[in-house]
């Protein structure tokens, strides 16, 4: 059983990864060290070599890093180009996401290059204190990590298990306060700490086109962030916060909307630097700069004030926080960013109104929230929607219904939307969902056999997509 995983190797420190590889943990437990355990050469495409890392890595309950070389380490090559990110770079990322355990040693003498030193500025600024450890000469660095996992395994059964969602209410009291909707741009939550610029970056748009389009391809949304990542660490070579990079901005709106897409689903709400929100922040002032600007080769469309995306996470966050002032609070932010939307005149309402429906319900206006759902289906239908989006439309009312006491319309809507949903793959979270609240129609109207069923089905899914919003 894979307990530990050391991150991809840098030169200099063979024997030190040997020594860590050779300690014996308790009951079989063991230290993935790649290059021991599977030795590979990088001929495969960069992602068929990190997804296969990535599966040691769900394995195992902590990562390890050294930090030994003055160097980031091997990048990845993406559309033929070396890409800024590296492979362990992506396991940390990807550890990140997935609550790993991480812990960070320092070999004695260390002397980071400047690329590595910007990538390590940032990780300090978002990683605790205790995540580092060190200096250590290299005769210490193995005993070092026996120690400390050692140290975990005995403390493992008193650590609380550490939720995305758990620290909601505080990333709202600190970083939130502002958030009064209707204006994100003048808000002050920043993505990642708002480390937008790296002097050592040269965004390479090889790499970042070929990694947009493989997200927005992708129905498993851990890969699909891992890839944005890479689009954000090339885009920091071009900071939206500077004039003169303005040509990026498109890539910028593009990146901090799939972004907040696959992290919606994943489930990054509360996280306090990858999070939704401040994501959304962000591309309402990329996007209030497009405006500025108005260069004609930039669609209309792609410049208006993201008022849907913001108040759907607004919703997300309200309901998974704690407080009720808070989740008021975020409520009403909330309907301020779709009035705007709405005010603006967009030619899609129907999205808006579908979130809209959503906020009146959750605040309890039930005969409000069910008439917008009436009219997201009549304008669906009307338009000639995809079944996909009118499947999402019928699923909505139906649960809707659900609340008027209307039942078995509230069931016979849910089945058919979710049957329209199942045969549009790629509305993988959107069919989790509406299978979701089909157990919840199949348990009020009396059937909790099947309600069962179709809730474990639908975490099913949603655990072998990383839909990890929808594992409830």
């Amino acid at each position: 059983m894979i307990y530990a995983f050391l991150s991809s190797p840098v030169k200099g420190l063979r024997d030190i990864r040997e020594d860590i590889h050779d300690l014996a943990l308790p009951d079989g437990r063991t230290i993935w060290v790649d290059e021991i355990d599977n030795p590979r050469t990088l001929t495969d495409p960069a992602f068929v070599t990190v997804d296969d890392l990535f599966a040691r890595i769900r394995e195992a309950s902590v990562l390890l890093i050294l930090l030994a070389s003055e160097k980031h380490g091997t990048g990845l090559q993406i559309a033929g180009q070396d890409a800024h990110v590296s492979y362990w770079e992506t396991e940390l990322f990807y550890a990140t996401l997935l609550r790993k355990d991480i812990q960070v040693f320092e070999v004695e003498g260390f002397k980071p290059n400047a690329k590595l030193a910007a990538l390590l500025k940032m990780l300090q600024r978002v990683f605790p204190q205790s995540t580092w450890s060190g200096p250590h000469k290299r005769d210490r660095i193995a005993p070092a990590v026996r120690e400390f996992l050692f140290g975990r395994l005995s403390a493992r059964n008193q650590r609380p298990r550490r939720l995305l969602g758990a620290i909601v209410d505080g990333l709202f009291h600190l970083r939130g306060r502002d958030g009064y909707g209707g204006r994100a741009e003048k808000e002050s939550l920043e993505f990642v700490d708002g480390e937008f610029f790296d002097p050592t970056v040269s965004p390479r748009e090889g790499v970042i086109a070929q990694m947009l389009t493989e997200a927005k391809a992708m129905t498993n949304e851990e890969g699909r962030l891992t890839r944005l990542w890479v689009v954000y660490r090339e885009l920091q070579g071009a900071p939206f916060t500077e004039r003169r990079f303005a040509d990026f901005l498109p890539q910028w709106n593009r990146f901090f909307s799939e972004w907040a897409k696959a992290g919606s689903w994943y489930g990054l709400h509360g996280h306090p630097h990858l999070a939704v929100l401040p994501a959304l922040v962000a591309q309402a002032k990329v996007r209030a700069q497009m405006r500025a600007i108005g260069s004609s080769s930039w669609k209309a469309e792609d410049m208006g004030y993201p008022g849907g995306a913001l108040a759907s996470s607004r919703y997300s966050i309200a309901s998974r926080s704690a407080s009720f002032w808070n989740r008021r609070f975020l409520l009403r932010a909330a309907l301020k960013d779709l009035k705007r939307s709405l005010d603006e005149g967009v030619d899609n309402k129907t999205n808006l109104l579908a979130i809209r429906g959503s906020i009146y319900r959750k605040r309890g206006a039930v005969w409000a929230a069910v008439r917008d759902y009436e009219e997201v289906l009549k304008q669906r239908q009307k338009a000639g929607s995809s079944d996909a989006a009118i499947g999402e439309a019928m699923s909505e009312l139906g649960y809707g219904y659900l609340f008027e006491l209307r039942c078995q319309r509230g069931l016979s809507l849910l089945e058919e939307g979710v049957q329209l949903l199942r045969n549009h793959p790629s509305r993988l979270g959107f069919l989790i969902r509406a299978t979701r609240k089909l157990a919840a129609a199949y348990a009020v109207t009396g059937n909790l056999r099947k309600a069962r069923q179709t809730l474990q089905d639908a975490r099913d899914l949603a655990k072998k997509h990383g839909v990890r919003d929808q594992v409830r």
